[in-house]
């Protein structure tokens, strides 16, 4: 069942090819704002998540407070791929944020936006932060 899950959240990689790659197109203004991907990555991890707890329980929440629990959990090959559904859907939201963001502000140009948002892709956290780093940096302050 997990790994259907996972087949099939592929399909949000079209997301970041149009953030990245056609980020003026009408179409992709459209299911940014709308957050058609990391709703539909939220809906499979739903999926996913109510499936494992109602087969095995809460029991699992147990194992968040050690290390030795988190590679525990990890080594289960479903739970891991619970876990990249749950990583897929997050980056996707924020590359969401940061493209809506930007393309309503334009603290960076679209070349350099379209970098943020593979690092998003590639790297999640530190996409992000390399966006806000930028932006904090570039912002103007507002006279009033």
């Amino acid at each position: 069942m997990i790994e259907t899950l996972f087949s099939i959240a592929g399909i949000a990689m079209l997301g970041w090819v149009l953030l990245i790659l056609l980020p003026k197109w009408r179409f992709t203004r459209f299911l940014a704002n709308t957050a058609v991907f990391p709703i539909y990555l939220a809906l499979l991890y739903a999926v996913g998540i109510i499936t494992a707890i109602a087969e095995g329980g809460l029991g699992f929440v147990n194992d968040f407070g050690s290390p030795e629990g988190v590679v525990r959990l990890l080594s289960d090959p479903d739970f891991a791929l619970l876990v990249w559904l749950h990583v897929l859907c997050f980056d996707q939201a924020v590359g969401h944020y940061v493209y809506r963001d930007n393309m309503a502000n334009r603290y960076v140009p679209l070349p350099l936006q379209s970098v943020l948002l593979f690092f998003i892709l590639m790297f999640g956290p530190f996409g992000f932060l390399c966006y806000l780093a930028i932006r904090a940096l570039r912002k103007k302050p507002k006279v009033g």
